[in-house]
């Protein structure tokens, strides 16, 4: 018997079984995210649930009839049943939905994020749903017709799907079309259409991608009306939410050392986030671009704050201890923590406290205005208990694994409760730095890139579509500290800015012209936008 020719199909009935199987097997996820929204009570406007999985069978046999050319479709379909099988153990466990923007973030994630991923359930489930059908699939040898009836059968099966498509619809079009206009998001966890579409939304990003260089703030220079050296730190924090920041009220407090330095330390209780993946909202909140307008490839062929800043004289350093700056420290003098210092690395993360080691230094070496941004890994998700030392497992008990959808709540938000500690730590040791340097105006701006889902209705980790992404993904905690040279120099009426703290609602699109604000930047250029400084509606005249 010769290998993979042990079953024998006529290829129309091969790919039917390859749609029903997506239907029945794969979009267990996409079924149950529909019933819940929209519950099947057995009345009249229910029933048109009932006909989604064949509106699902008949669309995906169209596809599929069209792609399934000969000898391609040995490669195409069980790569589609095995990358199918990794999305659906996220969409069903995790309540990830698969977009342009997640698949851009995938392709952006570094391998030991990617191994954390990893849990044996995960693996089983890839095995069992993916790699087992798609070698079934190899072993069936298909017995095409001569050419002119192959094309018949596949025209016909496309017909008769079209047809069994447009019945459904002038059935229930108006069911339909009500539902995805209220939950647009949904078709998105539609396997293997969404990974499909996000991998030809990404190709066309790379496309434009190719548009000419814009530089922006070309009139932008530094107006110092004192002799002191200001010395920024931005630092990004990520994957913090703000619904667990102590300075905002929670019911613990996680952020002890920053609310011990009372009024010295503003916090903004109301940020919104850009994105809620770091691909976006790093690029996004230092582009000059606000949410509304953003677009990954128009930002990656645009000047950013840092550009402009370096441009007018300013110094800038990068220090990362994430994947990596996406794009925004390309141009600017940059650095990428060493994984080799077994202090503070671990299989190819990092602690937050290995970007001090440097710090001395660059806040040091150089006599011009400096911003330093240090990219932390923060709360990153889903191994939270990497993400702080011994000393601040406070909150017990905890959950020391990366399949967090096992844990209890308890566990899972004590976990991440202790991260937030060690970055309260982090934050309040930065800051100790700079307080005694009465040389230097000094400031510290720390904002999350995003937050996180920790299992609220079932969603976990981020990366939401942000049109439906839960709160606890787009609220991130946000703090301004200023040395005393700085408040004394600046003409800020601080007691204004923390009320407007309090009681205004801010984003990242205010990073931009807040940071340009800070720097003693000539205010004319055409980049600043007085709105979206933070501090202009504070400034003492």
């Amino acid at each position: 018997m010769k290998p993979f020719s042990r079953f024998n199909l006529r290829s129309t009935t091969l790919i039917a079984l390859v749609a029903l199987y997506f239907t029945v097997v794969l979009n267990i996820a996409f079924y149950n995210k529909v019933l819940t929204l929209h519950p099947f009570t057995g009345q009249p406007s229910d029933y048109f649930l009932l006909t989604v999985p064949f509106f699902v069978f008949f669309t995906l046999n169209a596809v599929f009839q069209l792609l399934a050319l000969p000898f391609v479709h040995k490669i195409l379909i069980p790569l589609l049943l095995i990358i199918s099988a990794a999305i659906g153990y996220s969409e069903l466990f995790l309540d990830v939905y698969f977009t342009t923007d997640m698949l851009e973030n995938v392709l952006q994630t570094t391998p030991a994020e990617s191994l954390r991923m990893v849990t044996w359930q995960y693996v089983l489930w890839i095995t069992v749903f993916g790699v087992l059908p798609a070698l079934c699939y190899l072993c069936v040898k298909i017995n095409y017709r001569t050419w002119y009836k192959e094309i018949f059968y596949r025209i016909a099966a496309i017909v008769i799907s079209a047809l069994v498509i447009l019945g459904i619809a002038k059935l229930y079009y108006q069911d339909y079309a009500s539902f995805v206009r209220n939950n647009k998001q949904v078709p998105n966890l539609i396997l293997p259409s969404n990974f499909i579409s996000a991998a030809v939304n990404e190709v066309k990003r790379v496309q434009e991608a190719n548009r000419p260089y814009e530089q922006i703030g070309l009139d932008a220079q530094q107006a110092k009306p004192d002799p002191y050296r200001h010395f920024t730190v931005i630092i990004v924090g990520e994957t913090t939410r703000a619904q667990n920041w102590g300075l905002n009220g929670y019911a613990r407090q996680t952020t002890p050392k920053l609310a011990a330095r009372g009024e010295d330390v503003i916090n903004f209780n109301n940020v919104n986030s850009c994105g809620t993946a770091t691909a976006v909202s790093v690029p996004c909140m230092f582009s000059y671009l606000t949410k509304d307008q953003y677009n990954g490839s128009k930002a990656e062929k645009m000047d950013n704050l840092l550009d402009v800043l370096q441009r007018a004289g300013v110094n800038i350093f990068w220090l990362d201890n994430n994947s990596d700056c996406k794009g925004v420290c390309l141009r600017v003098p940059n650095q990428t923590i060493d994984m080799s210092m077994k202090d503070y690395c671990t299989d190819g993360e990092c602690l937050d406290e290995v970007l001090l080691r440097d710090f001395d230094k660059i806040l040091n070496e150089s006599d011009k205005d400096t911003v330093l941004v240090l990219h932390t890994i923060g709360n990153h998700g889903p191994t939270y208990y990497e993400r702080y030392t011994p000393e601040y497992r406070r909150f017990i008990p905890t959950c020391d694994t990366n399949q967090i959808q096992n844990c209890s709540k308890e566990q899972l938000v004590n976990t991440y409760d202790n991260g937030i500690l060690y970055i309260d730590n982090f934050i309040d040791t930065v800051i100790g730095k700079l307080e005694h340097r009465d040389d230097l105006e000094s400031a510290v701006y720390y904002v999350s890139d995003h937050g996180e889902s920790l299992g609220e209705n079932g969603m976990y980790l981020h990366g939401a579509p942000y049109a439906i992404a839960p709160e606890q993904q787009t609220r991130v905690p946000m703090v301004f500290w200023f040395s005393n040279t700085w408040k004394k120099n600046e003409g800020v009426d601080l007691a204004c800015l923390r009320e407007n703290a309090k009681m205004q609602t801010y984003s990242h699109d205010n990073l931009f012209s807040t940071v340009i604000g800070m720097m003693d930047m000539n205010l004319k250029t055409d980049v600043y936008q007085k709105d979206l400084d933070i501090l202009s509606s504070c400034k003492k005249h």
